[in-house]
């Protein structure tokens, strides 16, 4: 049980509280991860981020920014959001959740198996992120393998090129249920074949990863067959086995919906 509950005014405020409080004090957004039964952090401090004003959205040179404290339901009525994080939001089981869950919550949780974290990466966003000694610029992918220091403040979503394509791809066994495995894909598609690509793929390892191998060999080449994808991407992930799955299944399931969102960014770009 948490000893306790502040609320802080600015985030200097938040990040001076929990400098003094300790490992053991956790920042509070929408609360659905921190306040589920089977969280592995039993927090003796909660820091509220509700005074801090880190939510909305807002249009930017290079795209649009997110609030760290936007929630998915908001993500997804905001008329300036990128389609495809519409889309990666609106697979979070159901909208009691997503009035609740937020952005920056997702990406500080860095669950596997969030659905938003791979569309992320296959944007190229950015985290934006404060600490005590000033502020920081994180790539998604990055910030998810390392977790650095701070507090996430906002996330920078760069609008796609002309002529770049994004794919999504997710298997659920319920409506209701967290991702199996989630992919987010995008490429440029030029008369060389596929140009930049980036593939991100969630449920294959303790976080979501870039499959750096498969996007160099796809890279200055025309998009190879289906099979051929799903092969070269099953054998470049090693899950595990848990309740949700064995690891032979979730390998080949991975190939498979890779294979789909590569696809998908590809037919998008040619359009």
């Amino acid at each position: 049980m948490s000893q306790g509950f502040h609320r802080p005014t600015s985030v200097r405020q938040a990040l001076e509280l929990q400098a003094d409080l300790g490992p053991d004090a956790l920042f509070l957004a929408g609360g659905t991860e921190i306040n589920q039964k089977h969280h592995p952090h039993r927090a003796s401090h909660l820091i509220s981020l509700a005074g801090l004003d880190l939510g909305g959205i807002g249009v930017s040179a290079r795209g649009v920014v997110l609030g760290a404290t936007l929630s998915f339901q908001e993500l997804m009525e905001a008329p300036q959001a990128p389609p495809a994080l519409v889309r990666a939001a609106a697979k979070l089981v159901n909208r009691n959740v997503r009035n609740v869950a937020t952005v920056g919550g997702q990406l500080a949780t860095g669950k596997s198996c969030g659905d938003l974290i791979p569309c992320l990466v296959a944007l190229d966003a950015r985290v934006l992120l404060a600490n005590l000694s000033g502020s920081a610029s994180v790539a998604v992918a990055e910030y998810v393998a390392t977790k650095p220091a701070g507090l996430i403040v906002a996330i920078e979503v760069p609008t796609p090129s002309a002529g770049r394509g994004v794919g999504l791809a997710n298997f659920t066994r319920t409506a209701n249920d967290l991702s199996v495995i989630t992919v987010g894909a995008s490429l440029e598609r030029t008369s060389a074949g596929v140009q930049a690509p980036i593939l991100a793929v969630g449920g294959v390892a303790a976080t979501a990863v870039r499959l750096s191998a498969v996007e160099q060999a796809l890279a200055g080449a025309p998009l190879p067959s289906r099979a051929v994808l799903t092969s070269m991407i099953a054998a470049a992930v090693q899950p595990i086995d848990d309740l949700r799955g064995g690891a032979a299944f979730k390998r080949k399931l991975a190939g498979e919906l890779a294979a789909d969102a590569l696809v998908e960014a590809w037919q998008q770009a040619g359009e």
